[in-house]
């Protein structure tokens, strides 16, 4: 039985995205506070709510549970200021702030605005499997069981030779340089990165949505930003500034605080978030951004003292026994009911409450905890199955012989189309209320799920994306402890085990390790498995292909550390 140890809160991130990757690569197909920080902060409270979080659905738009209707809505870009109606250019997985007249307990609302604001958009200079990050403008970008992708490129909707569309980060190439005496560089995938800024020592952003398009032409002063909290360095007259690694050069920017323009000489200080952007590359590997403006931008999509506000994200520390962090933002969760637990690091949640009167602390109200470091994912690829009410906006659908539940937290998108990210999502809408009619008239039952296991071990969907029709079958997960694995060391004879229930059949040719040992897999090492379903088996043949292998990860023991300094045990974690 194999075994490595890698830090916890990588360990968390790396290993689901790792083998999210590997299935659905055999396919042919905090944030900031968005806009310019309020200039009065501390004034008399709004009537109404803002939600920021994560796009789960449409029809009109799902964030945090909520239905928000977008009939009236405007939908603001917070870098270009570019302002347009409906939904047409938003994606699933992109984090944006809602403001609204609900309660943030209310199902449904009306939205007013939708605050778009990515984190990153450049040139892919780096990519680290073992890690899985990717480095964006000097940002170190973790990608994770949530992050999603998706391909805006001309040639992927081309009507004769299209390319086949990137749907995970195997297909993003990084930037090279090489030659001499003169170098040569050629630039990495363009991308669009939506997330979380996360404070800690090797992750600046948590990746929700990846998007990868042509590299701009266009001129807009935001095609190469980055968002993050800044490093202010030296004197007044010669201050640096920097976002992480990568340097600010204002010496041309227009800089804006408050929602005012100001000397760019003053104009942030360390521990602000800080959004600046450029219409022209920087040289690459980016180091260094001469900005065409920089604003400062605020933790929060608002910071007036009182207004009730509901946050999602990533919990990056946690400070004795009622506060934590999440976003930057800090979260006084000294008034929830008595025997609340406190997230840990790398856990995701849900945090509703009011704004401090200094319109810095979150005084939280509701808690909810996903504990990223304890439950256990799969990720599962093949024909989705008859769907099945089995409940209020709840259903089952059978992938692989699993009966795996699907509920309004379930973040829905269909990828199956051609020229699915030109359409408007809310015209003809995937999203929980039509899931059963929808799936059930799709061309294509090829499926993608992201799931951990709910009560009594059934499989609940995170996510679910309808591919592009296809015959793979893959699976990702724990091997289990009974049946025991039977392995086999002749090619011909085949290895064999079940993850999750579902038996593999892998010729012994086709099994490879993440660390160089022997190709024996063991009850609960973590194993990607991609090949044929036959009957209620995947087949794994003996020539490994991207469509036909067994990956064997290992078996995880104590991590050295999350990054609050405290040890913790990963539990079945991919």
């Amino acid at each position: 039985m194999k075994k490595f140890e890698v830090g916890a809160w990588a360990t968390q991130r790396a290993l689901p995205v790792a083998l999210a990757i590997a299935v659905s690569a055999v396919l042919t197909a905090c944030g900031g506070g968005g806009g310019d920080e309020p200039a009065a902060p501390g004034a008399p409270a709004a009537t109404s709510t803002t939600s920021s979080g994560v796009i789960t659905a449409f029809g009109s738009v799902f964030v945090n549970g909520h239905r928000f209707h977008t009939e009236s809505a405007r939908v603001i870009d917070d870098d270009t200021g570019a302002v347009t109606s409906g939904a047409t250019g938003l994606e699933v997985g992109m984090v944006v702030d809602v403001k609204h007249h609900g309660r943030g307990t209310d199902d449904e609302a009306d939205a007013d605005e939708l605050h778009v604001h990515p984190l990153v958009r450049g040139f892919v200079d780096a990519t680290d499997a073992t890690a899985a990050t990717l480095t964006v403008m000097g940002q170190k970008v973790q990608l994770s069981s949530g992050t999603s992708f998706s391909d805006r490129r001309a040639c992927v909707s081309a009507a004769t030779s299209p390319c086949t569309p990137i749907s995970t980060a195997d297909g993003l190439v990084a930037t090279t340089v090489g030659g001499t005496p003169t170098a040569t560089t050629t630039p990495g995938s363009y991308v669009t990165v939506h997330g979380f800024l996360f404070d800690g020592p090797s992750t600046d952003v948590v990746a929700t949505l990846v998007s990868v398009s042509d590299a701009p032409t266009g001129g807009s002063p935001a095609s190469f930003k980055a968002e993050g909290v800044v490093t202010v360095t030296g004197g007044t007259a010669t201050s640096t500034v920097s976002i992480n690694g990568l340097k600010l050069d204002l010496s041309k920017a227009t800089c804006r605080a408050g929602g005012a323009t100001v000397s760019c000489a003053n104009a942030f200080a360390s521990g602000q978030v800080v959004s600046a952007g450029s219409a022209t590359a920087p040289a690459l590997p980016a180091t260094v951004l001469v900005a065409d403006f920089a604003r400062k931008a605020s933790k929060l999509p608002v910071e007036q003292a009182g207004a009730t506000i509901e946050l999602e994200g990533i919990v990056s520390s946690v400070s004795g026994t009622t506060t934590f962090t999440v976003r930057g933002v800090v979260v006084d969760a000294s008034g929830l009911p008595a025997g609340t637990t406190l997230p840990k690091v790398g856990d995701e949640v849900r945090v509703l409450g009011t704004l401090s009167a200094d319109g810095t602390t979150v005084k939280a109200t509701s808690l909810r905890t996903e504990d990223e470091a304890e439950e256990s994912k799969f990720a599962l690829k093949g024909q989705a199955g008859t769907v099945t009410a089995a409940g209020t906006n709840t259903f089952t659908v059978s992938i692989l012989g699993q009966d795996v539940t699907v509920n309004a937290k379930t973040r829905l998108k269909d990828v199956s189309i051609l020229g699915w990210e030109r359409r408007d999502p809310t015209a003809t809408p995937f999203n929980i209320t039509t899931f059963q009619s929808y799936l059930n008239a799709s061309a294509s039952k090829s499926v993608l799920v992201i799931a951990e296991p709910g009560t009594g071990g059934a499989l609940v969907a995170k996510s679910l994306t309808i591919l592009p029709s296809s015959t793979v079958a893959a699976i990702s997960g724990v091997v289990d402890a009974t049946p025991a694995p039977v392995n086999s060391t002749v090619t011909g004879t085949a290895t064999v085990f079940f993850v999750h229930g579902v038996k593999v059949s892998a010729d012994p040719a086709a099994i490879r390790t993440a660390r160089n040992g022997t190709a024996t897999v063991a009850a609960g090492d973590q194993v990607v498995v991609v090949g044929t379903l036959t009957g209620s088996t995947i087949v794994v043949g003996p020539t490994p292909t991207g469509n036909n292998r067994v990956l064997d990860l290992g078996v995880l023991r104590e991590g050295e550390g999350d990054d609050d300094g405290h040890q913790r045990r990963n539990r079945g974690m991919f």
